[in-house]
């Protein structure tokens, strides 16, 4: 969950940074071309699927050694609603994301 966590912190940063307006103490926007704002949102994207992986083995293995404890399955069904839910938003956040571009 804290590999998810981090993810939407950073993604969410990107994104408020892309969006900010020039104002004392604010984030100035990075400009950059279209091609390398594509990569970036790719690599984004895939940090995000990669986090999903990790938490889903983690729910899993925690699952493998409680099997019987009184509250499985329902932790791991829970602890996966959760990661589910981060990675939609995330990769929400990814696709909309949209700095501007340099001008010419």
């Amino acid at each position: 969950m804290r590999a998810v966590a981090i993810t939407l912190v950073l993604t969410g940063a990107m994104a408020v940074a892309a969006t900010s307006t020039k104002e004392p103490g604010s984030v100035t926007p990075l400009c950059m071309d279209r091609e390398t704002r594509e990569d970036l949102r790719l690599a984004m994207r895939a940090g995000i699927d990669q986090a999903m992986r990790r938490q889903t083995q983690l729910m899993f293995e925690n699952w493998m050694r409680e099997p019987t404890a009184a509250d499985q399955p329902e932790r791991a069904v829970s602890g996966m609603r959760n990661a589910v839910r981060a990675y939609v938003g995330a990769r929400r956040v990814a696709n909309e994301w949209s700095p501007p571009l340099c001008a010419p």
